[in-house]
């Protein structure tokens, strides 16, 4: 059956997590490189056709392709760890320092991986660096324009300009984003099948693109990519106002809203609800339901 049984899926994430702690740091900066320059390559197609049909929400739409690859080669990409691999820290199959040590190499690889294709976007949107940005046309220079803008508003408009709420207000939207994320990393396993786990992530991932919150991983692109192409925000207001908050929320939605919601309902011991009489038959579809071990 396509369809994984949500016991079945807790069992699924904590055997993920667990073996995601084990991998190498070569393996873990190779796919967190794959996975950031993905989502590097795919917000860049989203930007292209919302200024080409002057509809934000159709690139919103497209951008998830660089997700369902991820999900569909085994890559890593940190937001999505920050769910699974707790769950198998409760479920006592890998410790916190392992943990910690896969976030910070995949985040670092994640990172490599946006900063090269921001480096090949920035030359490549500016024609080497000969186009006119403020008073050129075409795609080119608009996308390039757009990051310009996204990079500045998402550091010092609506974050560094109001202080406390602005870092208050980064954690949230990282919060939400991450719920949203790490929700299509659930659903991409509950199917076996590669439409299945496609259909299944898709949405989430266009639902968080459209509502404008904050992922770390296409941070790095928006806020590495912007100062190349001159936007003049420098890099330690984006550490402190976005990447550090973000990163933050990120945690939390990811690890609370996902990881601990499915791991504290899915993974319910069967013992404490059994009827004092035995029942075999019964016993086996609590177990089934609940997940027990």
């Amino acid at each position: 059956m396509d369809y994984v049984l949500p016991n079945e899926l807790v069992d699924g994430m904590i055997a993920a997590g667990g073996k995601k702690a084990t991998v190498s740091i070569k393996n873990l900066l190779i796919r967190g490189f794959y996975s950031g320059s993905a989502l590097g390559l795919a917000l860049c197609l989203a930007l292209t056709i919302m200024h080409q049909t002057g509809i934000n929400w159709i690139g919103s739409l497209i951008f998830p392709f660089g997700f369902a690859s991820i999900v569909l080669f085994g890559m890593e990409l940190v937001t999505g760890n920050f769910s699974l691999l707790p769950m198998a820290v409760w479920a006592g199959k890998t410790t916190w320092s392992k943990t910690i040590r896969n976030w910070i190499w995949v985040w670092i690889g994640n990172w490599l991986g946006t900063f090269t294709v921001g480096v090949l976007f920035a030359i490549s949107l500016t024609s080497g660096g000969t186009a006119d940005l403020a008073n050129g046309s075409g795609d080119w220079v608009a996308v390039a324009n757009k990051i310009i803008a996204l990079n500045k508003a998402n550091v010092i408009t609506k974050y560094e300009n109001l202080g406390a709420l602005g870092f208050f207000l980064a954690f949230l939207r990282g919060l939400i984003a991450n719920w949203l994320v790490c929700l299509g990393v659930t659903l991409a396993l509950v199917s076996k099948s590669v439409p299945g786990k496609i259909l299944a992530c898709w949405l989430p991932i266009t639902a968080f693109q459209a509502l404008g919150m904050e992922h770390i991983v296409v941070n790095m692109f928006l806020h590495t990519t912007g100062p190349m192409l001159g936007s003049g925000v420098n890099y330690g207001s984006t550490i402190f106002w976005n990447f550090l908050p973000v990163t933050a929320g990120n945690i939390v939605g990811g690890m609370v809203f996902i990881g601990m919601l499915f791991y504290g309902t899915h993974k319910t011991p069967a013992d404490n609800v059994l009827p004092a009489v035995h029942d075999e038959k019964l016993e086996r579809e609590l177990a089934a339901e609940l997940g027990a071990r």
